[in-house]
């Protein structure tokens, strides 16, 4: 996090729509200084550059990441922040799995200090199928005569 801060290493990138959901006391102080343009929304339906959701609840996060997915930009990312003494216990491996199931796939993970990590989780890449190539003229068998 050296030279670009918090909001540098969290993506939050000038003009970006940002939202940040349950956060502990004292991280929103802790992103400045912020890029120009950083717009805060409490609720939106889409268009989100950024999420922040904070949650010690394994049930929240299931219940909350399809609303979560919809409201994120196609290009958009979720920082899924759980906490290291949630209840029922979330650990990296639980969130990977939530976050698959809603076709979204993290790529990477950062320390937030006081217990909290984050997950970072965007669309999956979608594996596009080769296109076949179109057969030569001397493997293309003749038609046959009836």
């Amino acid at each position: 996090m050296t030279g670009i801060g918090l909001a540098g290493t969290l993506g939050i990138r000038s003009g970006a729509k940002v939202s940040i959901i349950h956060a502990p006391t004292g991280f929103v102080e802790r992103l400045a200084p912020l890029p120009d343009g950083v717009e805060f929304l409490s609720s939106a339906k889409t268009g989100l550059d950024v999420t922040l959701f904070f949650t010690k609840d394994a049930y929240d996060l299931v219940a909350r990441l399809p609303d979560l997915a919809r409201a994120m930009a196609v290009t958009g990312r979720i920082w899924i922040c759980f906490h290291d003494n949630a209840k029922p216990p979330m650990c990296e491996a639980f969130v990977r799995q939530a976050a698959l199931e809603f076709g979204l796939a993290d790529d990477r993970k950062c320390p937030l200090g006081d217990d909290w990590t984050g997950l970072r989780v965007v669309w999956k890449q979608r594996v596009r199928p080769e296109k076949p190539e179109a057969p030569s003229k001397k493997e293309v068998p003749p038609p046959a005569l009836a």
